[in-house]
């Protein structure tokens, strides 16, 4: 045998050994299940809908999205054999009929779509649609903005309230605790007293553009719809899972070094725990730090021997669940500062020292817990900025996001002081973000619908804007490619963005008003998996790009 003949044949066999870069995206681009085309009379093929399965009976959901010449495809490797149940998510669109799928696993299964105009447009519409349909200033949808938290749009707009009544709605509305959605109201442990200004203004606004004046049960103004994804944006894969109570609220869904999956729950004193490989979900009861008080639990953070740590809201605290033992401690405010106010919402800990640092909003103050002997060592005041997001740098002090007054601070964690720099749009509502190795700090800005980042050398920020108007970015993180990823409450959107060449790609959830809150990427495979709660639907999703 030839020397020459010989190596090749070698590397041949050792390529064979290691493994593929993007070997995900590879296996998804083999043989399909079930494949199909998407039209309709007005467009013919239609790109950028999404197509989901869902079997019989099953708690998970695969969605795939049709390309430039309406197909779309469902690799084997995502659907067992069985008859599934198809539904798509195309604005302005409904399917003809319903559509079935066998798919038995010996053959490809192949089911056409026929779309028709949609029976009922406003249903489908995004919180973000609504915006951009109805008429106003950009003040006025500044302030309907802000009603996505507890739910859409959609219910206030198509109510029937006049000015008066909607007065009445915002004292109630006031006195909900933030965790509150249509389905599960909680509120608030105090009681808010009185109308602020610009109520009067507001309402007679909300009157303005709902159905309290209409006489045919229309709107006097034209639903616009924001385009179907293209090109890149329709190479993805989502999988849904369905939680075991639809009162489920994930608010914070993080991938551990396991692959499962955490989450807290935004309305009950529960930490949960879902398995992406069965779709198995398990949840553990949190003790009450205060009895009679709003439930809920907020944020994960996990130390460096895998335990859970997270907050626990208007219970004044925080708490760790020890995995090993599957026993959850708790740590309370220190009773100086725990008051009926008192309002728990992020967790972070050192990577220098290990030590747990915690904010109480209502109170302006950050705590430093040491975990080994269960005390708070450290209380710090912080500015009135509206705090939301906090993050540790690499270095032991804390990052902030300053939602309320458009900043970023940085806590020492030595000396208690707190530095914030304002960011380049004026009240951008920086609220959570991610810390990358060179200690810079990312952002994503919720009132302009960007993302940011903070270099602390330099004390320079830089932004880059979402496409889509009132995007909503919520949260921010970073991954091991350098690309940041944010989700939008008011979209149903995934937001990637490519820092290095400012490309923004969009990936839409294949659900309606998902409320996406915190974003967590899992870096073990090629591409990236991103995973969020979707936290009015009482679901999880893991969106799969395929480049």
């Amino acid at each position: 045998m030839s020397k020459k003949l010989f190596l090749g044949m070698a590397l041949i066999l050792v390529a064979a050994s290691l493994p593929v870069a993007g070997q995900a995206a590879e296996a998804d681009n083999g043989p399909a299940a079930l494949t199909g085309i998407v039209s309709s009379q007005s467009e013919g093929a239609m790109e950028g809908v999404a197509v989901r399965a869902k079997a019989n009976g099953s708690t998970i959901s695969v969605s795939v999205f049709s390309d430039a010449l309406g197909r779309y495809s469902f690799p084997a490797s995502r659907l067992k054999a069985g008859q599934y149940q198809i539904s798509i998510r195309a604005a302005g669109y409904d399917l003809e009929k319903p559509a079935v799928a066998d798919v038995t696993g010996n053959k490809v299964a192949h089911v056409d779509l026929k779309l028709v105009k949609a029976k009922d447009l406003p249903s489908q519409l995004m919180s973000t649609e609504w915006i951009i349909s109805v008429p106003g200033t950009q003040e006025q949808k500044r302030q309907i903005y802000e009603c996505v938290g507890c739910h859409s749009l959609t219910p206030i707009l198509r109510s029937k309230h006049t000015a008066a009544s909607f007065l009445k709605v915002f004292m109630r509305m006031r006195n909900h605790a933030p965790a509150s959605f249509l389905l599960k109201p909680s509120d608030l442990p105090y009681r808010e007293e009185g109308a602020e200004p610009g109520d009067d203004a507001l309402a007679e606004y909300l009157s303005s553009i709902n159905l309290s004046s209409s006489t045919n049960g229309k709107w006097s103004y034209e639903m616009k719809t924001l385009p179907r994804p293209t090109g890149k944006a329709t190479k993805v894969i989502v999988t849904e899972y369905d939680l075991s109570s639809r009162f489920s609220e994930p608010h914070d869904a993080v991938v551990d070094r396991d692959g499962m999956v955490w989450f807290t729950e935004f309305g009950m004193n529960k930490l949960g725990r879902l398995d992406p490989r069965t779709g198995e979900v398990k949840q553990w009861s949190v003790p009450l730090l205060k009895p009679g008080f709003p439930e809920g639990t907020l944020d994960i953070k996990f130390d460096k021997e895998g335990n859970v740590w997270f907050s626990v809201l208007f219970q004044g605290g925080i708490a760790k669940f020890d995995k090993k033992t599957e026993k959850i401690t708790t740590y309370s405010v220190p009773p100086e500062s725990n008051n009926v106010r008192t309002r728990v919402g992020m967790v972070s800990i050192s990577p220098k020292d290990g030590s747990v640092w915690f904010k109480a909003s209502q109170n302006l103050e950050v705590h430093g817990l040491n975990p080994k002997e269960g005390r708070v060592f450290a209380t710090y005041k912080v500015p009135r900025a509206g705090f939301y997001g906090m993050e540790p740098s690499t270095d032991g002090n804390l990052y902030m996001f300053g939602m309320g007054k458009g900043v970023i601070g940085v806590l020492d964690t030595k000396t208690g002081k707190t530095e914030t720099y304002p960011t380049p749009t004026p009240d951008s509502g920086p609220r959570r973000g991610d810390v990358d190795s060179q200690n810079r700090a990312w952002f994503a800005e919720y009132y302009a619908g960007k993302v940011g980042v903070f270099d602390p050398k330099t004390k320079e920020m830089k932004e880059w804007a979402m496409k889509t108007p009132w995007a909503g970015s919520y949260d921010l993180v970073i991954d091991k490619n350098g690309e940041t990823w944010s989700g939008g409450m008011h979209t149903d959107y995934i937001f990637r963005v490519n820092p290095k060449t400012g490309e923004v790609t969009e990936y839409l959830l294949p659900t309606l008003d998902a409320n996406i809150r915190r974003v967590d990427v899992d870096n073990s495979q090629s591409p990236v998996a991103v995973w969020v709660g979707e936290v009015h639907q009482a679901k999880i999703a893991k969106i799969e790009p395929l480049e």
